[in-house]
């Protein structure tokens, strides 16, 4: 979309585990923190979780056996936000 070329970076998921627990810890004193450790939850079950249907016949994930509904795709999505016809509204699911 901006004519680079990708970057990306390795995240272990046991850094989810410890922040998912830290966030939660906390958030016995401090309610806000608890939210913050479910959003860290549902970000984990994400990050681990594929989202395609899995094939026992091939043994693999088929991106053409997954139900999907609507019309934009993620790269529409970025590509709106990229020329800024898109402000992305987090509201309650900002971070911070």
């Amino acid at each position: 979309l901006l004519g680079r070329p990708p970057r990306f970076k390795q995240v272990p998921v046991a850094l989810l585990d410890v922040i998912i627990g830290v966030l939660g810890t906390l958030g016995r004193v401090v309610p806000a923190l608890a939210a913050k450790a479910e959003l860290a939850r549902i970000g984990r079950y994400y990050a681990t979780e594929s989202m395609l249907v899995f094939d026992p016949s091939t043994g693999r994930y088929d991106a053409d056996a997954t139900p999907s509904t609507g019309t934009e795709t993620l790269f529409d999505f970025y590509g709106g936000l990229v020329r800024g016809d898109i402000v992305p509204e987090r509201g309650d699911h900002a971070v911070f």
